[in-house]
């Protein structure tokens, strides 16, 4: 009996002891928690940039020659621009002055149709190329072609008929050279007969196609 509580007694003490020793490994094995100032990095402090300082430079007063100076070459570029401006008029002068003279001396010849038509005649075709030559000799000069009519037919049908046989004239010019800026073409009809009679030779000198210089 003795025995058996002894052995009981010593299994208690045994069992105890290997308790303890176990907790306190365990304790010892377990680190304590960082806190959240211990995790975290300390940000690095930083000392604000230093502003760059703004100097105002103040502009030094010109001094009187060169002021002087200034002024001088103001004044002549005011004299150069008037200069070019007297001598771009009186190139216009001189160039209109020309042009009015070319146009005096103009020997633009008319052509005439048949009745009724207003495609060109062989005959009249040789009269345009002596008048395709002399505009040709004067390039300053823009002409307007004038188609004419006899007085049969309605004012209206005139008209047409007129403004066809002036592009005619046109489109023939232009095949020889000469620009269609530096041609316009209009039509009278049968409001300017050349001849006042009324007769085949009359309506005959009406059916035209005058070439007008224009400045």
């Amino acid at each position: 009996m003795k025995t058996r509580q002894f052995c009981s007694a010593a299994l208690l003490i045994l069992f105890l002891a290997f308790g303890l020793g176990c907790a306190k490994k365990v304790i010892r094995s377990e680190a304590t928690p960082l806190t959240v100032s211990q995790q975290m990095p300390k940000a690095v402090e930083t000392q604000p940039a230093p502003k760059p300082e703004v100097t105002v430079e103040t502009l030094s007063p010109e001094k009187p020659e060169d002021l002087a100076k200034k002024a001088q070459i103001q004044e002549e570029n005011l004299r150069e621009e008037a200069r070019q401006k007297a001598l771009r008029e009186e190139a216009a002068k001189r160039e209109a002055a020309l042009q009015k003279t070319e146009l005096k001396k103009s020997k633009l010849e008319s052509i005439h149709f048949d009745f009724d038509q207003w495609l060109l005649r062989d005959d009249q075709k040789e009269i345009m190329i002596k008048d395709a030559e002399w505009l040709k000799a004067n390039p300053r000069v823009k002409i307007r072609i004038e188609g004419n009519c006899d007085e049969r037919g309605t004012a209206e049908y005139n008209l047409a008929l007129g403004q066809k046989r002036a592009e005619a004239a046109r489109g023939f010019l232009k095949g020889l050279g000469i620009p269609e800026s530096r041609m316009q073409t209009i039509s009278y009809g049968e409001e300017r007969p050349l001849d006042p009679g009324h007769d085949e030779a009359a309506w005959a000198n009406n059916r035209r196609a005058d070439f007008v210089p224009v400045q």
